[in-house]
C-alpha cells in the first residue's frame, strides 16, 4: 500500500467515526467494516489514539462492550450522558448501534 492509499484508508475510517450519532455505540471492528476495511479493528484503535481530530471516541468500544482501559470513568460519564447503560466497565445497552435493542433483535 502506498502512502496515498494509507491516507485514504485512514480518512475513510475517521469519517465513519465522525458520523457516529449521539447514543450510538459501535465496536472498532464495526468502524473498520463500515469504512470498507474489515479486519482492521486494531488500526481503528490506533487512529483514535494518535489523531488530533476532535472525534467522538467514547462511542467506540471493543466487541464485547468493554470501555477504553485507563479512560473508563470519563468514557462511562460521556456515554451515560447520551442515554447509554454502562455496568462494570461495559456497555450493556445503547439507544443506537451494536448494543441497541433493535440490533440485538436483528442479530439474534
Amino acid at each position: 500500500m502506498n502512502v496515498r492509499d494509507g491516507r485514504t484508508r485512514d480518512s475513510r475510517i475517521l469519517d465513519v467515526i465522525r458520523s457516529l450519532r449521539e447514543g450510538e455505540v459501535v465496536s472498532y471492528g464495526d468502524i473498520a467494516e463500515d469504512a470498507g476495511y474489515r479486519g482492521l479493528s486494531r488500526l481503528v484503535g490506533r487512529l483514535l489514539a494518535i489523531t488530533e481530530d476532535d472525534l467522538p471516541w467514547w462511542r467506540v468500544v471493543n466487541s464485547t462492550g468493554r470501555l477504553v482501559p485507563g479512560s473508563e470513568v470519563e468514557q462511562a460519564q460521556l456515554l451515560r450522558a447520551e442515554g447509554v447503560t454502562v455496568v462494570d466497565g461495559r456497555v450493556r445497552r445503547a439507544p443506537v448501534g451494536r448494543f441497541s435493542s433493535a440490533s440485538r433483535t436483528r442479530c439474534g
